[in-house]
């Protein structure tokens, strides 16, 4: 029994669909948390200029409405002068007190050694045991030119 042409098109098209809806991103060592943070003037000051950051760390006091990740974050301008934020835990340790080192534009963990690239905001792995990237927070980065602020969340 031979199909139609147009069943071998249907069939094709409902199989590259299900391929192409069944990939995800890159699942993250890093638990899900809550992230937001609004920047200060002098910190948007500083993050006017490529391959500089800002850190948020945990054990720092922050107004009452900042979420901070996981184990703080890093926000950042990368090399094509888009702002980023990555998660501050090593996506291999993936303990709250292991925080990564940040010298832009790497970042590093000073337990495992494993060495990150932040230069164009994706932050993968460059050395080191880690196999999958820093945990970045992308789903809302909003800068507002006007008024000096950037604000994060998830």
């Amino acid at each position: 029994m031979r199909l139609p042409l147009n069943k071998y098109i249907q069939l094709l098209f409902a199989c590259v669909t299900l391929l192409l809806g069944s990939c995800k991103e890159e699942v993250s060592n890093i638990p899900k948390c809550e992230v937001y943070v609004k920047t200060s003037f002098s910190e948007y000051q500083k993050l006017l200029n490529v391959n500089n950051a800002v850190i948020y760390s945990i054990d720092e006091v922050y107004p009452t409405n900042f979420r901070l990740g996981y184990a703080g974050i890093c926000i950042f301008r990368d090399l094509d002068n888009n702002i980023c934020c990555c998660d501050l835990a090593c996506p291999y340790e993936c303990l709250r007190s292991v925080v990564l080192e940040i010298k832009m534009p790497y970042a590093t963990c000073q337990l495992c050694g494993s060495k990150f690239d932040l230069s164009y905001g994706q932050g993968n792995p460059l050395s080191g045991p880690a196999t999958c990237g820093l945990k970045m927070y992308t789903k809302h980065i909003q800068e507002n030119r006007e008024s000096g602020y950037i604000l994060i969340q998830n």
